[in-house]
């Protein structure tokens, strides 16, 4: 503390009364802090009994946190590296061709192929393109094969406690004024959750839906 200070702050003097409320609004704010910090680990704890996983969770909301240009930016990069390093067997152009969606004549080629290996009591589960499908037999023997539907594990009873969203400044908009809204937001570089209206406000569905117009994605990055 410099001899300045020293003189002009006291107790009970305005400004030893101006430094503790400073002091106890600091305090205020962290203590909030640490709380809405308790309510997402609640969260968390809910989703993740719901089946999800709280990981995968958190790489979806930093996505959509995201600029999409810096997402498109950053998957290019990672591909290159991977491919450089050895890491990936295919360059990213042949990784996007294989993204594609799967011929169907050559799909029933490849179940066909792989019903010769179901083992007589067992099962064998196979991804062909984005769908998994399962291999087993049935009660004569003969090889059955049927797309498997992943479902979430059944949610927990707790009840849900989720953090109240920080408030913002609503524009005066309408309906179609809050999709235009939207739109801009992704032509300006704005991620999804710059949506600036209130979860419970019917406006905030229409600006999803113009920045996902514009974008041509579902909000959780660019397209693959």
């Amino acid at each position: 503390m410099s001899k300045r200070e020293a003189s002009t702050i006291g107790r009970n003097t305005v400004s030893g009364r101006q430094l503790q409320d400073f002091v106890e609004r600091i305090e205020r704010v962290r203590e909030a802090k640490k709380q809405l910090n308790e309510d997402e680990k609640l969260v968390f704890a809910e989703l993740k009994a719901a089946g999800f996983t709280p990981a995968r969770v958190r790489d979806v909301i930093k996505r959509r946190a995201a600029k999409p240009a810096d997402i498109e930016e950053a998957e290019a990069q990672l591909d290159m590296y991977l491919h450089a390093l050895g890491m990936a067997t295919e360059t990213p152009l042949f990784r996007s061709v294989g993204q594609m969606s799967v011929d169907l004549a050559a799909r029933d080629e490849v179940i066909a192929a792989f019903k010769l290996l179901v083992p007589t009591e067992g099962e064998i589960i196979v991804k062909i393109g984005a769908q998994p499908v399962r291999l087993y037999r049935d009660k004569d023997g003969n090889a059955q094969a049927e797309d498997v539907v992943e479902r979430p594990k059944p949610a927990s009873k707790a009840a849900s406690q989720v953090p109240e969203r920080p408030k913002r400044d609503v524009p005066d908009l309408d309906a179609a004024g809050a999709k235009d809204l939207g739109r801009v937001a992704y032509r300006e570089n704005q991620p999804i959750t710059s949506n600036p209206f209130p979860w419970d406000d019917k406006r905030r569905s229409e600006f999803d839906a113009g920045w996902r117009e514009a974008s041509g994605t579902d909000g959780m990055g660019p397209s693959e």
